[in-house]
């Protein structure tokens, strides 16, 4: 991916899912503040909210007076994000007094330790008398020494080694003058990937790009190639690119929304992580999805005191307490907050917290990741048991069943009573994971379809809500109704919602075989959201704040479990051009509803219980062959 305009505001990023920080259009860090994060960086009070930090990776380089990275003073510009090898490149010629001066600049990031690393190339048209100094940013750094230390922001190593060419002949070709090479390498370690404390280590820039690039290239064994327009092709790769390189699998933390690329939602954890981004890469990269998992499973605790905070207050909802419980033995539950942090306790100080869909969502993801193996549950029943306890003490009698009153829908823009997608999953959890023959749970419908929610008047919405009850909770009765609850509802959204409501739309409309509609609607959840450089990802089509993980995960749901037909479900798929048992007698069935646009897709090495398959797509079949 390429930009060509030195001015184009939003910077590139690069993460690992331990640090994350923004480069500017120079190819080194940005200098407004905050642009640089890293995973265990929160505050440890309060809201524990994400800390941002100045941007350390800076260098000023000068011609005389002239600072080399003046947008104005750059000609023959571009930055190169390669994906093949998470490498930056930034190119310019720029213009100082005594005459031009072409810089390279090359920028990587350690996929698996807190290093990035630049190296950067100066070739002058003529005599010039370049100098390299490093820029504190508002960082108040010690003087700077090779291997020293940032102040306040733990060990940071900077190597700086220099090389300097020997003369050689101009290439405009007049041999008489006489040219140097300035090369300047710089690497900044902030400690080990096990722990910052650790003393940071000397690595050369060659070292981090060589990591970098052989981490891609096993990545990328697994890839999803497209016959088809070519937007379409790199924005898949690039929902891939960034996705899986904003998780560190082996660490103890989830995705937040923004992950590590800014401070929106203070980095914490929502149902974004488990509903958006897991099921993206539960079969395209099973670590990275693996680790969600485990920040959940490593959270049970906090959610199950969490459930005793909610009784001692007299089980609080939306507008009021429902009371106390009158019971004389310790009841057990878990209540998920809505806004985790980095304790798992919650954080939400506003009434999002009373959206308890957030605890059924948790363990509708989990049950998934026990199917395809990637989590062991610790009893049979998990993990929907305790989330069912909980709502067994949340729920109130009714004249049609239980109901859950005072409740905010995922819609966020109601609170009210029995929100339909929290109803089903109290209703799937209680009934131990499963879908009961007869619902004891009110699930608001007219005489045509089921309603979002009581005195539901189909007017508008946020986002999604009532359809996630066809996708992803594939209730039988609901995907039953898919195509009318669609023509009810699917255009009821405000226009500047949020990006995986088109997304979800499109995994519908392909499972019912509306392959254009589904097409058109795919192209709305991405390209509207990813103006600007790189195809980075913002949360609204007004508002270019990247990197949106959600909506890069709902956009490639899309063509996994829309396009390319993948279901997980507790029944195999009639129909289906493939199917195969996975744990817990779940199924995986793939059905493909191709676009018309994609002449072929090959799906290649994606796993499911360890092993790997690849998957080809063409409008006349489907076939399922083992992976290399």
């Amino acid at each position: 991916m390429t930009c060509l305009d030195p001015k184009a505001e939003e910077p590139a990023l690069l993460w690992n899912g331990l640090i994350g920080l923004r480069i500017g259009r120079d190819g080194l860090g940005v200098g407004k503040e905050p642009s640089f994060f890293m995973i265990d960086e929160y505050e440890k009070t309060g809201e524990e909210k994400i800390r941002g930090m100045p941007n350390p990776v800076r260098l000023v380089v000068t011609e005389g007076a002239h600072a080399l990275n003046s947008p104005e003073g750059m000609s023959h510009y571009s930055q190169r994000l390669d994906m093949r090898t998470g490498i930056l490149v930034t190119e310019w010629d720029a213009s100082t007094q005594p005459g031009d001066v072409h810089v390279k600049v090359e920028t990587a990031i350690h996929p698996d330790e807190r290093i990035v690393a630049v190296r950067y190339t100066a070739v002058p048209s003529r005599d010039a008398d370049l100098r390299f100094s490093f820029s504190d940013n508002g960082l108040k750094a010690e003087k700077m020494q090779a291997f020293g230390f940032y102040h306040g922001l733990g060990p940071s190593a900077v190597r700086w080694s220099v090389r300097q060419s020997a003369p050689g002949a101009l290439p405009t070709g007049d041999d008489t003058k006489k040219v140097e090479l300035f090369v300047r390498e710089a690497t900044w370690s902030f400690g080990s990937a096990s722990g910052r404390d650790e003393a940071p280590k000397p690595i050369s820039f060659g070292a981090v790009a060589d990591a970098s690039a052989k981490k891609w290239a096993e990545r990328w064994r697994t890839d999803i190639e497209i016959d088809g327009p070519v937007a379409d092709q790199q924005a898949v790769r690039s929902f891939m690119f960034y996705l899986r390189s904003a998780i560190y699998p082996k660490g103890e933390m989830s995705i937040s929304p923004f992950g590590l690329s800014n401070q929106m939602y203070n980095g914490h954890v929502f149902w974004d992580a488990d509903i958006w981004v897991f099921p993206a890469l539960a079969l395209i990269d099973p670590p990275a999805a693996q680790a969600i998992s485990n920040y959940r499973l490593s959270k049970a605790a906090a959610a199950q005191a969490n459930f005793s905070k909610w009784l001692r207050a007299s089980r609080p909802t939306a507008h009021g307490a429902m009371g106390g419980v009158d019971e004389t033995r310790p009841l057990a539950g878990q209540k998920f907050p809505w806004e985790s942090s980095v304790s798992g306790r919650e954080t939400a100080p506003g009434p999002s917290r009373f959206e308890d869909h957030i605890t059924g969502s948790v363990a509708f993801a989990l049950e998934q990741a026990v199917s395809l193996k990637l989590i062991s549950p610790m009893n049979p029943d998990e993990p929907a048991r305790l989330p069912g306890y909980f709502y067994g003490l949340r729920y109130e009698e009714g004249r049609n069943g239980r109901e859950i009153r005072d409740v905010m829908s995922p819609d966020e823009n109601h609170t009210g009573d029995n929100d339909l997608y929290t109803n089903l999953l109290a209703e799937w959890c209680s009934a131990g994971g499963k879908w009961p023959a007869k619902p004891t749970y009110k699930l608001p419908h007219d005489d045509k379809t089921f309603l979002t929610y009581d005195n539901d008047q189909l007017r508008g919405y946020k986002q999604a809500a009532a359809v996630l009850s066809i996708y992803p909770l594939q209730y039988p009765p609901a995907e039953a109704q898919a195509k009318a609850m669609m023509d009810r509802l699917s255009d009821k959204v405000i226009k500047n919602g949020p990006a995986m409501t088109d997304s979800v739309h499109s995994i519908i409309w392909s499972r019912l075989g509306e392959k254009d509609k589904a097409y058109e609607t795919w192209q709305k959840s991405w390209v509207p959201f990813t103006t600007s450089p790189f195809l980075l990802f913002s949360e609204k089509r007004l508002r270019p704040t990247t990197y949106f993980t959600t909506g890069a995960g709902g956009s490639l749901q899309s063509v996994l479990f829309g396009f390319l037909g993948f279901r997980i479900d507790w029944k195999q798929e009639p129909g289906a051009a493939w199917t195969t048992q996975l744990r817990r007698d779940a199924w995986l069935s793939i059905k493909p509803n191709l676009p018309k646009t994609w002449k072929s897709v090959k799906f290649k090495n994606f796993t499911v219980l360890g092993r790997p398959y690849t998957l080809t797509v063409t409008p006349a079949a489907a076939r399922v062959t083992p992976g290399e």
